[in-house]
């Protein structure tokens, strides 16, 4: 999967929008000023099937209420979510064997 296709988050609708569409969602927090950020997005999305997964890309600089809502209190933060719960939370330090394995089981 390529960067250009996961979805930038545009507001707090959009994004309960798209999780009630969606079996399975990927849920990827960022900042803007963070450059570990932009390393690990481009690497966690090689290992994403386009078309059996979203990815939302939410900032958290422009969706302060959607972090806090979330618990994400720190960047990058991803989730996991399959069928409106949260099956998988890494925050800084991800896992990237644990995420790859998820992501294989939910195909």
């Amino acid at each position: 999967m390529t960067i250009e296709s996961a979805i930038y988050i545009q507001s707090k609708e959009q994004l309960n929008q798209l999780m009630e569409q969606e079996k399975v969602i990927f849920l990827y927090f960022t900042s803007q000023d963070c450059k570990v950020c932009h390393a690990v997005f481009s690497k966690l999305m090689n290992l994403i099937d386009p078309q059996s997964i979203k990815v939302a890309n939410i900032s958290v600089n422009e969706h302060v209420e959607i972090a806090g809502q979330l618990l994400v209190f720190t960047v990058p933060t991803i989730l996991i979510v399959h069928e409106g719960k949260e099956i998988l939370r890494e925050s800084r330090f991800i896992d990237f064997q644990k995420v790859e394995r998820i992501l294989n089981f939910l195909k």
